[in-house]
């Protein structure tokens, strides 16, 4: 992978909300992300929390956007990552570029993420849920959310398969999670998850489950997801990336042992969720040079 494939690395963040995240991904993704670090990247950057909110530092390797968004989105949980992911995707395919990689801000990056090289006929790359949550198992009828979901997003029997939940190994209907995405811009996967969720995130048919769950309310982006990946891709066309990739490191404590990983550096990819949670950087160990790498890093963006 060279600067010569236009292959985009994007995420988004706020100032004075996630901007350690931010800074501490970027200098990440420099050190230790292989050959991705040739890729462009690309930052989009969400009006600041306050005046005077610190930003990521300006880098001649990161291109920064300033996204649009829908006033009526703004309070709604994950609706921003759902509009500017979209619009990653759109800026993506008007520059040709043959793929778009989109995660969150917290993750780490220990190795060159291969897996995430989308092969031919492949549309998209995405890790399983982390937990069942509010996830349909396969061995129960979809429930009334779900029905709505995948009506909406003309979901039929056919496309449904079983797969399983990274920590409590849960068997359920495709499900996914949102904080790490490699895809094929062209295909409008993105794109296509904006206007679905658009026409879900205000139903009043939709509202009646929030009042029943905040959870529906909360997870409801990737709900809409699941549906629209199911919807547009058969399942050859969907590469369900390995464990060693999001690995949720604030839910390490929730796993089988036999599931756990001895060190950090065998994992690809992993995600801390709180910046400021004391569980995550004692969650597994760490070997050279990885370990003094992000020691340091954590000091400096205290």
């Amino acid at each position: 992978m060279t600067k010569n494939s236009d292959t985009v690395i994007a995420f988004y963040y706020q100032p004075g909300v996630t901007t350690r995240e931010a800074s501490l991904l970027a200098k990440n993704l420099m050190r230790f992300s292989g050959h991705f670090n040739e890729c462009l990247h690309w930052i989009f950057e969400l009006p600041a929390s306050e005046a005077g909110a610190e930003i990521v530092p300006a880098s001649p390797t990161f291109i920064r956007f300033t996204p649009t968004l829908p006033e009526e989105a703004a309070a709604f949980p994950f609706a921003n990552k759902v509009f500017i992911a979209a619009e990653a995707e759109l800026l993506a395919d008007e520059a040709l570029a043959p793929q778009l990689v989109w995660m969150d801000t917290d993750t780490l990056v220990m190795k060159e993420p291969q897996a995430l090289i989308l092969k031919k006929g492949v549309k998209i790359a995405i890790p399983p849920v982390h937990i069942q949550n509010i996830s349909s198992r396969m061995d129960q009828a979809a429930d009334g959310y779900w029905q709505l979901i995948y009506s909406h997003c003309r979901v039929s029997k056919s496309h449904v398969f079983q797969m399983s939940t990274l920590v409590d190994k849960v068997q359920i209907r495709p499900h996914f999670n949102a904080g790490l995405i490699a895809v094929n811009p062209q295909a409008g996967i993105l794109r296509k998850w904006r206007d679905n969720f658009a026409g879900l995130y205000q139903d009043a048919r939709m509202t009646e489950f929030f009042e029943q769950d905040k959870r529906y309310k909360l997870y409801l982006h990737q709900a809409v997801l699941a549906a629209t990946i199911i919807n547009l891709c058969k399942k050859g066309e969907i590469k369900l990336l390995p464990n060693e990739y999001n690995f949720p490191l604030h839910l390490i404590n929730r796993m089988d042992e036999q599931y756990k990983p001895a060190w950090l550096n065998e994992l690809v990819t992993a995600r801390y969720d709180d910046f400021d949670g004391p569980d995550w950087r004692t969650a597994l160990p760490a070997k050279e040079p990885y370990k003094s790498w992000l020691t340091d890093a954590l000091q400096k963006d205290k």
